[in-house]
């Protein structure tokens, strides 16, 4: 059964006005300024937003018996998330919400995924299929509407955190999921020289394991899944129950995240980061450390030691270790031949109105 909304088709008008920046003529080089409701100015989007796609909003087809949706990037995951409970569905991908009107296309230009990352699908291998805007005001298409049709998957994954750089996304295709029946959190005190014999034990806990969480010495597991095997893990477990709010932790909204420096380093699964001065919180058994007052020069240079980067959302920003590849700049130069779309992202450095901070992007998609 196709399960259709009206919304707001904003396609032409949006395409007609970054056509006519493309053609124009002038001494200095115009440029463009991508967002959606304004909710992830934080994960570095402009806040002068130019081209407002979140008026661009609705399902564009839904699908529960195959387990697909298509909708327009202006959509709020909040009333998406609405339509999937009526059918007993949820994302594929867990998918972090600043607000309630954080956007569809915001989720994937910016590309951040949850706590449950490490346990399941990521938001990038959720997409199956995308329209976009080129940088010369034409519209294309990327990948298929179902899971079987793998035509130009890779150019539609792409735009999983590009920030806007590879075109203005205009509906995406998404794989889902049947709702979990059960959801329960267990804590434990721990040390955080016994964090890598936990990650080891964590192993063994799939498929029910969907999270970890290490914080002021306490590592917290969500466990998902059928809720007689639910209990029966949390009766094997023990330690103790806990209200631990998950989302929260995916929206950047919980108290460790209100500080001045603020950074997000990748790593290796189980890897071990000697974090020294600042504050962390670990999760993904080790492969993203959130550290909040550190130096971050110290920490790109471990992250890099390790096989890693790092990603400064707030605070001093750090040169990138590595150069972006030659494909990446030729396929923006390709999508984006005048360079409209938000000029500056991942190839230079770009300062706060605070002054000498601001966050340094090494490649799309991360």
């Amino acid at each position: 059964m196709d399960h259709a909304s009206l919304g707001n088709d904003c396609s032409e008008h949006f395409a007609a006005r970054v056509q006519e920046l493309y053609t124009a003529r002038g001494a200095e080089q115009p440029h463009l300024a991508i967002g959606g409701n304004g909710s992830r100015v934080a994960f570095g989007l402009p806040a002068d937003l130019s081209l407002a796609l979140g008026e661009h909003r609705g399902v564009v087809d839904y699908q529960p018996e195959e387990l697909t949706l298509r909708a327009r990037a202006g959509t709020p995951l909040s009333e998406l998330e609405v339509l999937l409970a009526q059918h007993n569905q949820s994302f594929a991908a867990e998918m972090p919400q600043p607000t309630t009107q954080s956007t569809l296309g915001g989720a994937i230009a910016t590309g951040w995924d949850g706590p449950g990352r490490a346990f399941g699908m990521s938001l990038r291998d959720s997409v199956l299929g995308c329209r976009l805007i080129n940088g010369r005001g034409e519209i294309i298409n990327f990948g298929g509407q179902v899971m079987k049709n793998v035509a130009g998957y890779d150019l539609a994954r792409l735009q999983v955190g590009a920030l806007g750089t590879l075109g203005a996304i205009l509906d995406v295709t998404l794989r889902l999921q049947p709702r979990v029946e059960d959801t329960a959190s267990v804590s434990f005190s721990v040390n955080a020289g016994a964090l890598s014999q936990w990650w080891q034990r964590t192993r063994s806990l799939r498929p029910l394991i969907s999270g970890t969480c290490y914080l002021d010495g306490r590592l917290y597991l969500r466990i998902s899944g059928r809720a007689v095997a639910v209990q029966d893990l949390l009766a094997q477990l023990g330690g103790d129950i806990t209200g631990f709010d998950w989302s929260a932790l995916a929206n950047l909204q919980l108290p460790f995240f209100c500080s001045e420096r603020l950074a997000c380093v990748h790593l290796p699964r189980y890897a071990e980061l000697p974090v020294g001065a600042g504050q962390a919180l670990v999760e993904w058994e080790g492969a993203r450390v959130w550290v909040r007052e550190g130096d971050h020069h110290a920490l790109s240079r471990e992250a890099a030691r390790l096989g890693g980067f790092v990603q400064v959302l707030r605070g001093p920003a750090v040169p990138s270790q590595v150069d972006a590849p030659g494909w990446h700049r030729a396929l923006r130069n390709a999508l984006d031949p005048r360079g409209l779309f938000n000029p500056g992202l991942f190839h230079s450095r770009f300062c706060t109105s605070e002054g000498e901070t601001g966050r340094e992007y090494t490649g799309a998609g991360r």
